[in-house]
């Protein structure tokens, strides 16, 4: 079944840039019911300890593992932001290695460990644990910009562990991203008065960026444009979480700009549902969309949130929430 819906009411390459309301502690908020898991710790995945975080008022909810932006923009510094999908799904942040809590203890230690293949074999571990660890079959994987080119590997890698797909800030090819997102980006600058960031885009050129300080550019204006994007993420948060980001996307900046997802295929064992952002000028929604055409999967939906861009899981959560629970929920109930 094919759905596109616009709801009126939204490759985080540096999601620490974007994160809302970031939380100064990630421990328990207040008391936990008896019905309710809310944890984090350190688990041995592919040879070295990785931070996964788990939060959910009921475990019978289905689970939902959101994989990050960057790579390596830890989304656990926003977790007080997400208590309401808490109340519905129980769900999971896991810092990556070069990311969050897991940079912190491993450091660079870990670059031999940096590649699509390897962080799609972790990936596939944690979500191994996770069903173990809450005795589900299967569970919803969301990935959010770089999350969503490692999400569509571990689908098509292992199917069989997740009941639905969710992908937004969808990359498709991030080279060819760069390439149609370049003039939106120059339109969204002189809409707003930007005269600075107009300039330095200006300066910098269109694409391709290869492995250049050009690409910083690019990343900084796509984001601080968004639309809904009040700035101000990172502060407070600890130094670990930007170190890890910027090593993290520097090391993998060309494996994942020139990784092609269609490539890989367009049949897909799970149900497949894709929430853009209208505005989104880092990874084209209109490319997404043609990507999303060629797909066949066993249902899949195109949402489309108006007036917000590539962060609008972050600058929309509460829109994003209503559309998981409208459209993915159903899914994970019935398969998890």
């Amino acid at each position: 079944m094919v759905r596109t819906v616009l709801v009126r009411g939204v490759l985080v390459l540096t999601a620490c840039l974007a994160m809302a309301e970031p939380s100064p502690a990630v421990g328990n908020r207040g008391r936990t019911d008896a019905r309710g898991i809310h944890e984090a710790r350190y688990v041995p995945i592919g040879g070295i300890e990785q931070w996964v975080q788990i939060r959910g008022d009921h475990r019978s909810n289905p689970v939902l593992l959101w994989l990050s932006g960057g790579p390596g923009a830890s989304t656990i510094p926003s977790t007080s932001a997400y208590g309401s999908w808490e109340k519905v799904f129980t769900v999971v942040m896991w810092d990556e290695p070069g990311e969050g809590k897991t940079f912190e203890l491993s450091g660079k230690s870990v670059a031999a460990a940096m590649t699509i293949h390897r962080m799609t074999d972790d990936g596939i571990k944690v979500a191994e644990f996770v069903c173990r660890r809450l005795h589900k079959r299967k569970i919803v994987l969301l990935g959010h910009s770089w999350g969503s080119i490692l999400g569509i590997h571990m689908i098509r890698r292992r199917p069989d562990l997740f009941s639905a797909y969710v992908g937004t800030g969808q990359v498709v090819v991030l080279e060819r991203d760069a390439e149609a997102a370049y003039p939106l980006l120059i339109q969204r600058a002189k809409e707003v008065h930007n005269a600075v960031a107009e300039k330095q885009l200006e300066d910098v050129g269109p694409p391709p960026y290869p492995d250049s300080p050009k690409k910083w550019v690019w990343v900084k204006w796509a984001n601080a444009l968004d639309p809904g994007q009040k700035g101000g993420g990172g502060v407070g948060q600890p130094a670990y979480i930007m170190q890890g980001a910027m090593w993290s996307e520097g090391l993998m900046w060309n494996s994942i700009l020139h990784d092609n997802l269609p490539a890989l295929g367009t049949s897909f064992h799970v149900p497949i549902f894709f929430i853009q952002g209208a505005e989104d000028r880092l990874t084209v929604t209109r490319l997404a969309r043609a990507y999303f055409d060629e797909i066949h999967a066993p249902e899949k939906q195109f949402i489309v949130l108006p007036n917000v861009g590539h962060l609008a899981i972050f600058t929309a959560r509460d829109a994003f929430l209503r559309m998981l629970v409208a459209r993915v929920l159903p899914v994970a109930l019935a398969n998890q």
